[in-house]
């Protein structure tokens, strides 16, 4: 039997202070699998981000396990939890955090040099992903002359620009108008198809959970595991998303 890209094993967080103890998740578990676009559910504070930082190793369980490939990624070491960070994983959040001293260009060229590629062989994949994302006309502004799509389609170039096998999206279409959401998930899912990487994400419109393979709904730090044809009675219509995808060709 092939080892699920990644598999999450009664996985427990719990967050401590002075005044309390907070649990948010309580031993979760789940499989993902190689290629699989998965979407997570649930009101804020139900545990969605919290999820998405642990699969992506910026944070620690409290209790539990999360393999990828076979193995516990929180049994490695710090340089290798980095190592996955920058190589398997990318990474969208719900706020830009881009660079504003940087343009767009130098912005998605940092994860390269990051990973030891020279300033130049840096700049032509840049520059690349960014004409892919249709910002190449906007390659050397800054971040603050971007729309907020605009914005969002360079941490796009930026979250894949190292061919990461798991894309991880925390609320990609949050700050943006629907036609634009639109625009930025039909991004992701046609780079997601096209590079072969497992597409992780979270959304509070109902409309792009149909868009997933597999859905996950969070409540108070519990999983109930759905498919997309249980969600027919929020009266989704499935013509709304015929124009993200039309024209384009299966790579």
């Amino acid at each position: 039997m092939a080892i699920s890209q990644i598999e999450v094993s009664n996985l427990i967080k719990t967050y401590s202070s002075r005044a309390e103890e907070l649990t948010v998740l309580r031993s979760i578990s789940f499989k993902i699998a190689r290629g699989e676009v998965v979407c997570f559910l649930g009101t804020s504070g139900s545990g969605k981000t919290t999820t998405l930082n642990l699969l992506a190793g910026i944070d620690k369980p409290t209790a539990g396990k999360i393999y990828y490939g076979g193995k516990d990624i929180h049994e490695w070491s710090t340089d290798q939890l980095f190592e996955y960070r920058l190589k398997e994983i990318g990474f969208i959040f719900q706020e830009f955090y881009l660079l504003e001293h940087l343009s767009a260009l130098e912005n998605v060229m940092v994860p390269i040099i990051l990973d030891g590629e020279s300033e130049e062989v840096a700049q032509d994949l840049a520059l690349e992903l960014l004409n892919q994302v249709g910002l190449g006309g906007r390659a050397l502004n800054l971040p603050q002359e971007l729309s907020s799509g605009e914005k969002q389609r360079v941490c796009v170039a930026r979250a894949i620009v190292n061919n990461p096998s798991v894309l991880i999206a925390d609320e990609p279409t949050g700050t943006l108008d629907s036609k634009t959401g639109g625009e930025i998930m039909s991004l992701l899912l046609r780079l997601a198809k096209k590079n072969k990487m497992a597409m992780i994400y979270t959304t509070h419109d109902p409309y792009f959970t149909k868009l997933a393979s597999k859905i996950i709904v969070l409540q108070k730090g519990k999983i109930i595991e759905h498919s997309p044809d249980d969600f027919e009675d929020i009266g989704y219509d499935k013509s709304r998303f015929e124009f993200l995808f039309k024209g384009e060709k299966d790579e």
